[in-house]
């Protein structure tokens, strides 16, 4: 399999070769009904980190997985560990979705299953976010196997991703301010905090952009002069001063969901 130059660049030969070994094993385990293998995210648009991003992989199918074959994934997923870099192992986040998903518009109301770093593997419904990774594919992805992303990807309208973006703020991030333990984290508090600039940009301009070019949107001009401090200390992470900002953040998260449209109870004193 050709590397393409974007995953050299990224994270080297060895991300290469892991992906190279992940393809193959996949296709070994589900032979025929695997059509494709694409890499999105920001491995594809210029803005990983080695440090802190996921590996964002979507594998098609002619038909959705059943139990035998997510167990042989499942195995082989184990396997990854035993690569020699576990890091890649543990940074994997991939879902496996019928081909034909890609060509729909909308989001069909289906269950597939999912490789997240943290969760582990598991059938899940496809979240609204789904419309934003098809446009990302669509016009960034990487074909690691299979036929080009193009034929077989539809086209996406501003209007859709708009109406998929607040979906996933309604889904995704309002439930968390009831329970915002994890917000303890000063990584997971950058993460939100520059995911929101990232969902701000695409309601304001339409626009699907990276993380660091949504942070770097942000900063222009005065629509989010007050919270200039939050987001250059979100960019900054994990260098520099960093204060906890789980307050600050919780603040930015209800700013968004307002901006979205998006009602949400009262912060608590």
């Amino acid at each position: 399999m050709d590397v393409d130059p974007r995953i050299v660049r990224a994270g080297g030969p060895v991300l290469g070769t892991f992906l190279s070994l992940a393809v193959s094993s996949w296709r070994s385990a589900l032979g025929r009904n695997l059509v494709g293998v694409y890499v999105h995210g920001s491995l594809s648009t210029g803005a990983f980190n080695p440090r802190t991003s996921d590996i964002d992989v979507l594998a098609t199918t002619r038909t959705l997985t059943d139990g035998p074959a997510n167990e042989r994934i499942h195995e082989v997923h184990r396997a990854m560990h035993g690569w020699g870099d576990d890091r890649w192992a543990d940074r994997l986040d991939a879902a496996f979705v019928p081909a034909k998903v890609l060509a729909m518009s909308g989001t069909p109301r289906i269950a597939v299953l999912e490789l997240h770093p943290d969760e582990g593997c598991a059938v899940r419904p496809l979240g609204s976010d789904f419309l934003i990774q098809k446009r990302l594919l669509r016009e960034q992805g990487i074909t690691l196997f299979g036929p080009k992303l193009s034929k077989i990807v539809a086209p996406v309208t501003t209007g859709e991703l708009r109406e998929a973006q607040a979906a996933f703020l309604r889904e995704s991030w309002l439930p968390q301010l009831e329970f915002p333990g994890q917000f303890l984290k000063r990584v997971f508090q950058a993460y939100a905090v520059l995911t929101m600039c990232r969902a701000l940009c695409l309601l304001a301009t339409g626009d699907v952009v990276t993380k660091p070019e949504a942070a770097a949107w942000a900063l222009h001009g005065p629509y989010l002069e007050v919270w200039h401090p939050l987001i250059h200390s979100a960019i900054a992470y994990p260098g520099g001063v960093q204060p906890d900002q789980r307050l600050a953040t919780l603040d930015f998260i209800r700013f968004t969901l307002d901006e979205a449209g998006i009602g949400h109870a009262a912060p608590s004193s």
